[in-house]
């Protein structure tokens, strides 16, 4: 669908200074560790790498503001800073917030100049088309409640095709792996032997300043190219379905009707032909022919002379000498001007290219807009051989789910198994830093935890309910797979509601480690409808193993 362009609508970019004030509008909790609130601005940059790489710089903008203020405002406000642990933590993240910095500074007059441009095109029409003005918005295209949300959304705000996820699963499922291996390619050739992640981090930055005109050019024109022929496989499978169920005759009486005849075309006429007549003639030869019909005499040649129109008597031509100079240009017929060579000369300004962005596929009880959140179908049932000797002895086990952002919408690409501490009842994650070193390397985002209940139904303890606040924390998005393989249902997919839940688990100070809480309705099922997580199966995945002696093998992704 082509996106909103009225004031209201997500069609109008936020100026910088409106991105800056949402950037700020979020929860500032000192309840919330220290440590946690470190990985948020690990996750926030992230995120805004990833959306910068998408050239959607309103989105980026905003996650590169509020990781600015979270590192360089308000870690320092945190209870937990006085620690010797936490101040060497900050002064770790403060040795590349100048990476940050320096996108902030190179997005903010991308996004002055898109809302100049908008504000110069909208006075234009609304000189001209202001009568049309009213007719041109479809109250029943989108409900208020979208627009309101909408046009608050940096991520929609910038003129993009908007798609909705869940119709067109396959098109993000085929845009996000080719982005994928992009990513891969770009992050493998800035990777150096002994380089610090902070140099790495200001190569890739510099690396995309340097070309974003023209990678932005041609990764919309992929993505386009992609669109199509996703819409016309489309059109190919209706039109073979058309045709099956016109050849079934189960079907016969739904098919529709043929049209009636037109009855006033009138064919063109022709000539008659001259009929041929036949005398018959006696057999000849010996008399073994005699059963042979006779055959007719050759057909009399009939002159068409007369149907043929006469030529035309030929011109007269004067003989004169041959002139030694060429003709005058001005004297030949005027040649049709060649087509312009395609990728000859700067790109096209992006502002005036569509790209392709999902729409949040559901919303938080806040009303916050929960991107799409894509999940590889086999992934339960991989996790569940891995867990399978636990399972056997009654212990749980423990996953991470790690991806990365693609056009506004989350995807799963890697199962990472930390070094974790399991009991019949719980399972703690052991040597954290490894894990985040991991995530950090290959540029993953962690979208949750999977996990299993080997004895017990498919729920959410108070144990994972604070587990799943540490998570949703950093991403609103994150997700919590329960996993009950002796039990129906066999699992789940979870989220906590905010509010009631999120705030709840936060403020909780109960050091039990399972306990009852007072308050109903904190967590609530994720998986779409009416939640934001689609499973897939064409999605691909890889399984990574950090435990003491794990094997990973050689294959780096791998469709299980």
């Amino acid at each position: 669908m082509a996106p909103v362009t009225n004031d209201e609508g997500p069609g109008r970019p936020l100026t910088a200074e409106e991105i800056s004030v949402r950037a700020q509008a979020f929860d500032w909790n000192v309840n919330i560790p220290f440590k946690h609130w470190l990985r948020t601005t690990q996750t926030l940059q992230q995120e805004a790498d990833m959306y910068l790489r998408d050239c959607n710089f309103p989105q980026a903008y905003l996650l590169y503001f509020r990781c600015s203020t979270l590192v360089l405002d308000l870690l320092k406000k945190h209870p937990e800073y006085k620690t010797p642990e936490a101040k060497r933590a900050l002064r770790a993240k403060l040795l590349t917030i100048d990476v940050v910095i320096n996108n902030l500074e190179k997005i903010k007059p991308i996004l002055d100049q898109q809302h100049a441009d908008w504000e110069e095109a909208q006075a234009k029409k609304n000189a001209k088309q202001d009568h049309r003005r009213q007719s041109s918005a479809d109250p029943s295209a989108e409900s208020s409640t979208y627009r309101n949300h909408a046009s608050k959304d940096p991520a929609l705000s910038s003129a993009r095709r908007l798609l909705d996820a869940g119709e067109y699963q396959d098109l993000a499922v085929e845009l996000a792996q080719k982005e994928m291996q992009r990513r891969d390619a770009g992050r493998r050739a800035t990777k150096q032997n002994g380089e610090a992640h902070r140099d790495q981090q200001q190569r890739r930055a510099a690396g995309f300043w340097e070309t974003w005109v023209q990678d932005i050019a041609e990764k919309q024109a992929e993505d386009e190219e992609v669109f199509r022929k996703q819409m016309e496989s489309t059109r190919r499978t209706l039109g073979g379905d058309t045709d099956l169920l016109s050849s079934d005759p189960k079907h016969a009486a739904d098919r529709p009707r043929n049209p009636p005849p037109v009855s006033n075309y009138q064919y063109p006429k022709i000539a008659r032909s001259v009929p041929v007549e036949y005398s018959p003639q006696p057999p000849r030869g010996n008399e073994s022919h005699a059963l042979q019909p006779p055959r007719p005499p050759k057909q009399e040649v009939v002159d068409h002379s007369l149907l043929v129109p006469e030529r035309p008597a030929k011109t007269p031509y004067h003989s004169e000498p041959l002139s030694q100079e060429p003709p005058s240009t001005k004297d030949l017929p005027k040649l049709p001007s060649l087509p312009p060579k395609l990728h000859d000369g700067p790109p096209e300004s992006p502002k005036k290219q569509q790209g392709v962005a999902f729409k949040p596929s559901a919303y938080l009880e806040n009303g916050q807009p929960l991107r799409s959140v894509f999940l590889p179908r086999q992934l339960r049932r991989q996790f569940l051989e891995i867990a399978s000797e636990n399972t056997r002895r009654g212990l749980e086990m423990c996953g991470i789910l790690c991806g990365t952002a693609v056009n506004n919408a989350l995807f799963v690409g890697c199962l990472l198994i930390p070094e974790q501490k399991c009991t019949s009842d719980t399972c703690e994650t052991e040597n954290e830093g490894s894990m985040l070193e991991y995530c950090v390397e290959q540029d993953l985002l962690m979208l949750g935890w999977i996990h299993t209940h080997p004895t017990q139904s498919c729920f959410m303890s108070s144990r994972d309910l604070h587990t799943q606040a540490g998570y949703q924390v950093m991403l609103p998005e994150s997700i919590a797979i329960v996993c009950a393989p002796k039990f129906e249902p066999s699992y789940g997919i979870f989220r906590l509601t905010n509010p009631p839940g999120l705030p709840h688990i936060l403020d909780c100070k109960q050091s039990a480690t399972f306990h009852t809480h007072h308050v109903e309705n904190l967590y609530t099922g994720a998986e779409h409808k009416p939640g934001h997580v689609y499973e897939n199966e064409n999605l691909d995945f890889y399984v990574h193993d950090i435990r003491p002696g794990a094997s990973n093998g050689a294959v780096l992704r791998k469709k299980f």
